[in-house]
């Protein structure tokens, strides 16, 4: 049975039954592609705010663009903020969900299998990169002190 009480997915697009995205009730995550049996991707913790994922640098690091790749779909459609990577000595990565839209790439293979990911490299992991890139997207509005003060040089 799929999760319905986490709503990772935000209004008006694709619904988890069109979706290659399936929950499960524990919050666990499986990435669903055709003539493959699914794929456990990672799990979210928060009520649905947090995604977690495990990474193996010898099996999941791209290694020329020294970066993690991340589901698209997840990505795009989802409604969680942070993303935490475990990494198989105790380490983790911490990013958000909309660091990894803007100031990730994505890395086109030759040969087909993979599902669209979105590639972070990892410079760009850290809380304080993710604050300043959101920042940088929220538009800046002036203290109201400050609106009117030109208003009689005019």
């Amino acid at each position: 049975m799929f999760l319905q009480r986490f709503s990772i997915f935000r209004k008006g697009l694709p619904t988890m039954e069109t979706s290659n995205i399936r929950i499960t009730q524990k919050g666990e995550v499986h990435l669903v592609l055709p003539n493959q049996k699914p794929r456990n991707i990672g799990w979210f913790s928060d009520n649905g705010n947090t995604f977690h994922t495990q990474r193996n640098p010898a099996k999941h690091l791209h290694r020329n663009s020294n970066s993690y790749g991340f589901n698209y779909e997840l990505l795009r459609d989802g409604n969680f903020s942070r993303v935490i990577v475990h990494l198989p000595f105790g380490g983790l990565l911490e990013t958000t969900r909309i660091h990894i839209l803007k100031k990730g790439g994505f890395l086109h293979f030759k040969v087909r299998g993979y599902e669209r990911q979105r590639f972070l490299a990892l410079s760009d992991f850290g809380r304080e990169k993710a604050i300043q890139t959101e920042n940088l997207l929220t538009p800046i509005q002036p203290k109201a002190s400050q609106q009117n003060l030109f208003k009689e040089v005019a």
